[in-house]
């Protein structure tokens, strides 16, 4: 495995809980702009190669970007990372590539008895207040998917507004491993990776995690509730009088 920078620790973490998993290269910095920029100059000095993903991890960054553009804030404290995986195939099925990583991050969580949900499209929650958000993306090559890569935040030791909170509140101690975690929010990318060929099983764990208790922006939740997530990964919801689906793209 190439290690750039001091990631020597995620390293360690990565290959005791990975076994013969792909070489990945990880590149740790202390601050920067946005990992997803980074990323993105990277790759666009390198292709990605087969089997070997990239992931770019800081402990704080200045300038990322959420969903929708929104400002994502990434203090001191958190794992902010963004990260690449080669897939070269006309097979995967990107429609439920954010419902394959949800499910993953959602097992990782709950096998630490860990009771998060997932919101739908990219959100993972602990009860009422957000745990941490993906942005997935799909990278193609006329009809062939080259790779996927997600820019993914975990608050974990740092200070969040009053809509989050962070793993150290939730397991009600500061003595947490930021690169155990690290090592584990990027072995459930390469699972999310793995089951993505196994479609039932991805919407039916989707469902079983899916919380109901936040429509999407636009929906009064008087008139409107969530019904699940339909066989081709989008949210349904239901009044009275009507069924609406919402797709994420």
């Amino acid at each position: 495995m190439k290690v750039i920078g001091p990631a020597a620790k995620t390293v360690f973490y990565l290959k005791k809980i990975q076994g013969q998993y792909p070489i990945w290269t990880l590149h740790y910095k202390i601050k920067c702009k946005s990992t997803e920029n980074e990323l993105t100059n990277l790759l666009g000095y390198s292709e990605i190669k087969k089997n070997k993903p990239v992931a770019i991890i800081t402990r704080e960054q200045f300038s990322g970007v959420g969903q929708n553009s929104k400002t994502w804030i990434s203090p001191k404290g958190g794992i902010w990372l963004s990260a690449a995986y080669p897939i070269f195939s006309k097979e995967f099925a990107c429609q439920i590539f954010n419902l394959s990583l949800g499910i993953k991050l959602c097992e990782m969580l709950r096998e630490e008895d860990i009771n998060v949900c997932l919101k739908w499209p990219n959100d993972i929650f602990f009860g009422s207040k957000k745990l941490i958000g993906f942005l997935p993306r799909v990278i193609t090559r006329g009809k062939e998917i080259i790779y996927v890569r997600i820019g993914l935040g975990l608050n974990f030791l740092n200070y969040t507004p009053s809509e989050g909170i962070s793993l150290s509140k939730v397991l009600k101690t500061k003595n947490i491993n930021q690169h155990y975690w690290t090592a584990k929010v990027l072995k459930a990318f390469y699972d999310s990776v793995e089951c993505n060929n196994k479609k039932e099983y991805v919407i039916k764990s989707a469902n079983k995690f899916l919380t109901k208790k936040f429509l999407p922006s636009g929906f009064c939740p008087h008139t409107w509730k969530i019904k699940d997530i339909d066989s081709n990964g989008n949210l349904r919801i239901e009044n009275e009088t009507h069924l609406k689906v919402i797709r994420r793209f």
